[in-house]
């Protein structure tokens, strides 16, 4: 007779097998890679993705203060011609954009002030002078005010305000004249009536780079009228421009003009042709010339305005 077995004879008992103290450091560095890896993912997604979106946003509320400013600045300066005020007015600039702590830095705009540009001008003529007298020649050079924002998510600007004109420029192919300068046109019948106001800067030459926000601060200094015509045969007028933005001054005359009445080629003329006006100039200053062959009265007035960029006032 077979002897019984028990049941340890046919079966084999596992027991519970414990970690041991490196499979348990094995365990945590393992966590802490598949950690690791979540957060530079997450965080790559934040740098690529997110943080472009929200500086791109930063210099877009940027590039729209700076234009609120040059707004403002040709507001103050067309307030003082017309007023012939000598009380000072200040137009702040703000010189940063908003940054991303630790991540992206501020952009920082450059304001620049120069009272005297080569090539920038204005030039008026007229076949007859004032009290019907012999030809009319005045020449003007017109000093600038320039806002560069070298924006590096959103597009960089430049804003610059020349004439009693403010300009808005990406490149040199893509600009537009913003907001116009005091140039009226009448045509009323037969008779063409003409008014223009030239703006000089005088100061001293400023380059600024600061933080936080920069004034600019005008005052009147003197105003010279002129008045032509108003009797007797209508006579000519050129107007001649020195810009460096003469495509967005081009443009605005091709549309300004027909609002006030005249027609292109009878009533004005724009030299040089319109295919010429927008182009690559290497930032070379440029001429525009326009002709107004029939003018019954010419008023013309030319404002000197005084600027300082910072504290203090000439």
């Amino acid at each position: 007779m077979g002897g019984f077995h028990g049941r340890n004879d046919g079966l084999r008992y596992r027991r519970a097998r414990r970690l041991r103290s490196n499979d348990r450091g094995i365990v945590s560095v393992v966590g802490t890679l598949l950690a690791l890896l979540v957060f530079f993912a997450l965080f790559g997604i934040f740098l690529t993705q997110y943080l472009p979106l929200w500086m791109t946003e930063n210099e877009t509320a940027f590039t729209a203060q700076a234009q609120q400013s040059a707004a403002e600045l040709k507001s103050n300066i067309d307030f003082q011609v017309a007023a012939r005020s000598p009380p000072v007015l200040a137009t702040p600039f703000v010189m940063n954009s908003q940054g991303v702590p630790v991540l992206a830095q501020p952009t920082s705009a450059i304001l620049s002030f120069v009272p005297h540009l080569p090539g920038v001008f204005a030039n008026v003529s007229t076949s007859v002078g004032p009290g019907n007298g012999g030809p009319f020649h005045q020449n003007f050079s017109l000093g600038t005010l320039q806002v560069s924002l070298p924006n590096r998510y959103f597009n960089p600007q430049t804003f610059e305000v020349e004439n009693d004109a403010v300009i808005q420029s990406q490149i040199e192919t893509n600009q537009i004249l913003l907001y116009p300068p005091s140039l009226q046109v009448s045509v009323v019948g037969n008779n063409t009536n003409l008014t223009l106001v030239m703006v000089q800067f005088y100061g001293n030459a400023t380059q600024a780079v600061a933080s936080g926000s920069e004034e600019v601060f005008t005052h009147f200094l003197s105003e010279q009228n002129y008045t032509v015509g108003g009797t007797g045969p209508t006579f000519s007028v050129t107007f001649a421009i020195g810009t460096h933005y003469r495509c967005s001054w081009a443009t605005f005359l091709q549309k300004a003009l027909p609002k006030g009445g005249l027609k292109l080629n009878t009533g004005y003329t724009i030299a040089p042709v319109l295919a010429n006006y927008c182009g690559v100039t290497n930032g070379a200053a440029q001429d525009l010339v326009v002709t107004f062959p029939h003018v019954n009265t010419l008023t013309l007035v030319v404002a000197a305005i005084g600027v300082v960029v910072g504290v203090g006032v000439e």
